[in-house]
C-alpha cells in the first residue's frame, strides 16, 4: 500500500538518523568522499522536513478533526526547529544542502515519494483526510523509530549517540500522541 511505502521517508526524523550517522565521529578526519555523503544526507534531511512542513499545512486546511489539525501544526513547529538546526549545522562544518538530485536513484526515489504522497493527500478532505494523514504519521513514526535506534547502535560518538537517543525519545512520545489520535479520529468505523 502507498502509504506504508511512504512511511519511512515522510518524517524528516527519518533521514535524521542517516544524516547523524554518516558525521564523523571523534578523531575522524573528514574526506571529501564523507564530505558529499553528509552533504547527501543533510539535502535528504532538509527535502523531507520541507515536505513534511508542506502536508502539515495542508492538514491545516483539510482535516476535519481539531486533534488532527493540531498534531499537524505540532509537527510542522517541531519539522522547522529541526531543519533550522540541520542548516546551522551544515553551514558551521561548510556543508552544502543542495536539491535532490533526480539523476541519484535515493533523488530520485525520495521525489517521487513526496509527489506521490502529496498527490494521495491532496486528493482527500475531511475525515478521508485525516483518517490517511494520521495513518501515514502513525507508521511513520514506528519506522523512524527502528531507524534511529540502529543508527544509535552503529554509532561509536557519544555525542551522536546522545543525540539518536534524545530523537528517540521524542519520536517515541510523538508516535504516543499519534496513535492517540488515530484512535479518536478512527472511533468505531473503519
Amino acid at each position: 500500500m502507498l502509504r506504508k511505502s511512504l512511511a519511512a521517508m515522510s518524517v524528516s526524523l527519518f533521514v535524521a538518523g542517516v544524516a547523524f550517522a554518516g558525521l564523523p565521529t571523534s578523531g575522524q578526519a573528514d574526506t571529501p568522499e564523507k564530505t558529499a555523503k553528509l552533504s547527501e544526507a543533510l539535502s535528504a534531511l532538509h527535502a523531507a522536513s520541507q515536505w513534511s512542513m508542506n502536508l502539515s499545512e495542508m492538514a491545516d486546511q483539510r482535516a476535519e478533526s481539531d486533534l488532527v489539525k493540531n498534531y499537524a501544526r505540532t509537527v510542522a513547529a517541531a519539522n522547522a526547529t529541526t531543519d533550522a538546526k540541520l542548516q546551522s549545522i551544515a553551514q558551521k562544518d561548510g556543508v552544502e544542502i543542495a536539491p535532490l538530485n533526480p539523476q541519484t536513484p535515493e533523488g530520485k526515489s525520495l521525489l517521487d515519494r513526496i509527489k506521490g504522497e502529496t498527490v494521495l493527500l491532496g486528493s482527500l478532505q475531511g475525515d478521508a483526510f485525516d483518517k490517511e494523514y494520521m495513518t501515514l504519521v502513525t507508521n511513520t513514526q514506528q519506522s523512524v523509530i527502528h531507524v534511529l535506534e540502529t543508527n544509535k547502535a552503529r554509532a561509536t560518538d557519544p555525542g551522536v549517540k546522545q543525540v539518536l537517543g534524545d530523537m528517540t525519545n521524542n519520536v517515541q512520545n510523538r508516535l504516543k500522541t499519534a496513535q492517540d489520535v488515530l484512535a479518536k479520529v478512527y472511533g468505531d468505523s473503519i
